[in-house]
């Protein structure tokens, strides 16, 4: 096709020097722009601030596990939590991927911004704080209140990741690093607090309190984030390849006087167009006649009007060249090409016909984040609150948290290790994570005499489950971008979010039935000089 079009010009070029005409002075095509510097590294410290943020409630949640037990004795609170959390998530996955096209990344993640940081000002205020409704109304408003911000968090969440996937991986990479970030954060903070404050409501009212200061700082920073110039350039880069659908032959307006403006005054395209053979001059007379944009300049072979008759001072053999059959070359018409509505029924197949294709492109990559989450979601936060501890008594839940939270930030942190990993080596890596199942289970079972009884085990089992989560969980999410064009990119980070919360949807229904199995809770036989306290918190 260069050749061609070389050849074009090069015919062009000779006819304007029969004609006398001068020749036109082509300019150069500049280099690509250099994308802006990312100074002090603002974007990235903002995506994971970000990454740390719209995990913060759900992370806030889990880690108050010692007093949601406590003031909900004899009911399986952690499991309802997570199930109905993951449940919304999926929902507002959906419901993100449907309305991709009808609202700006800005939109969508200020509106779930708003929706978790009012759910979580009322909770903390009405809930906790105020702390007058009764056990079945306080259970039913914590449920809630759970769905409300995963519909808020996972619409932020889709929408980061969608918009990350337009930036370098490196900032995939952040806000990856920032949700296990603050996991760990919220895992510090909570035991901070529970060690400052010995009475359970004071100590969990001030943790959330917390978590709502850094809600408000993660909102301030996001919008003076969407105006940096380094967002603004790779934005232009994938709204420009998203409506570029056809051919384009930039022309210079300059040259050819004859060329059409659009009444906007804006600049436009031409699309080339190859005829062979030529137009005879009653063809010709035809579509002169006919609405056209056709450029005389790019039409050698048409007769008037399309091309100006040979003067008597030109040579016979220049007559000749441009009477000689030959293919021409021309603009056929000047592409303005607005937008189409993002309602039409034809918008709405194309994206998923896109989404379609997009899903076939990254199968592998869906399909190994999907199996890291469910085995995560089948044991953590459940399962890994069920594992007693003689020593450690209530704090073993908080111990195990914090070191799944601690090590799945640096898994995420070495997710960013230069290492290309092929698509069989994650599905293995996440295969084999599934033997954690069972290792995990014999630490709570059975309910009396566990199998694994040091406190080491479960805690190393844990370390090992939060390495892996953090590390096979991230380099999918940043790979599966890079795989598509850059027109696709968003959609390819939705639909790794899509499959991301499959797996924590199918691992939380998972893990009620590994509860089954454990059976009710009972008292803990433990050696002699421990507390033989049944294991509650």
């Amino acid at each position: 096709m260069n050749e061609t079009l070389g050849r074009g010009y090069a015919r062009i070029e000779a006819i304007r020097a029969a004609r006398g005409e001068p020749l036109p002075t082509v300019p150069e095509h500049p280099p690509p722009p250099m994308p802006p510097a990312d100074k002090y590294d603002y974007v990235y410290m903002t995506l994971f601030i970000a990454g740390a943020a719209f995990l913060l409630p759900y992370n806030s949640f889990v880690c108050a596990v010692d007093y949601f037990q406590a003031h909900y004795p004899n009911s399986t609170i952690m499991f309802d939590m997570s199930t109905v959390y993951i449940a919304s998530a999926c929902v507002a996955v959906v419901i993100n991927n449907m309305l991709l096209d009808f609202f700006t990344y800005n939109a969508r993640i200020t509106f779930g911004i708003l929706l978790s940081l009012g759910t979580m000002l009322f909770v903390t205020v009405c809930n906790i704080g105020w702390d007058q409704f009764s056990n079945k109304v306080s259970y039913s408003v914590n449920l809630v209140a759970i769905a409300v911000v995963a519909f808020g968090c996972t619409v932020q969440q889709a929408s980061y990741y969608g918009f990350a996937g337009c930036l370098p991986p490196r900032y995939t990479q952040a806000v990856m690093a920032g949700e296990s970030a603050a996991g760990f954060w919220v895992s510090l903070d909570r035991i901070i607090t529970k060690y400052e404050f010995p009475q359970p409501q004071r100590s969990t009212f001030m943790f959330f309190i917390v978590c709502i200061v850094i809600l408000l700082l993660h909102s301030v920073l996001h919008h003076v984030m969407m105006k940096h110039p380094l967002v603004l350039h790779y934005l232009r880069l994938t709204i420009e390849s998203r409506h570029r659908r056809r051919i384009q032959l930039h022309l210079n307006p300059n040259d050819d006087v004859t060329l059409m403006e659009s009444e906007t005054g804006e600049g436009n395209f031409g699309v080339l167009k190859l005829q062979s053979p030529a137009l005879s001059t009653s063809q010709a007379e035809t579509e002169s006649t006919a609405f056209s944009f056709a450029n005389p300049v790019y039409s050698p072979e048409a007769a008037a009007p399309l091309a100006s008759p040979p003067s008597a001072s030109e040579s016979p053999a220049a007559s000749a060249a441009l009477r000689t059959p030959r293919p021409s070359y021309k603009v056929e018409d000047v592409v303005f090409e607005s937008p189409e509505r993002p309602t039409s029924w034809r918008a709405f197949k194309r994206g998923v016909v896109a989404r379609w294709a997009v899903a076939r492109a990254i199968y592998p990559y869906m399909v190994s984040i999907g199996l890291v989450y469910f085995t995560t979601l089948s044991l953590y936060p459940g399962i890994a609150a069920e594992v007693p501890s003689c020593r450690l008594r209530d704090w073993m839940p908080i111990v195990l948290m914090c070191a799944f939270n601690l090590f799945d930030l640096f898994g995420k942190i070495a997710a960013a290790w230069p290492y290309e990993w092929s698509r069989s080596q994650l599905l293995m890596a996440s295969g084999v994570r599934l033997l954690l199942v069972p290792l995990m289970l014999l630490c709570c079972a059975p309910r009396h005499q566990p199998h694994i009884v040091p406190d080491m085990y479960p805690i190393m089992f844990v370390i090992v489950m939060g390495f892996t989560n953090g590390l096979f969980g991230s380099v999918p999410m940043i790979m599966a971008p890079s795989r598509v064009g850059r027109e696709n990119r968003e959609i390819a980070g939705n639909m790794m979010t899509l499959s991301y919360n499959g797996g924590l949807l199918s691992g939380s229904l998972v893990s009620y039935l590994l509860l089954s199995m454990l059976g009710p809770r009972a008292a803990v036989l433990c050696p002699a000089g421990l507390s033989r306290a049944p294991h509650t918190l």
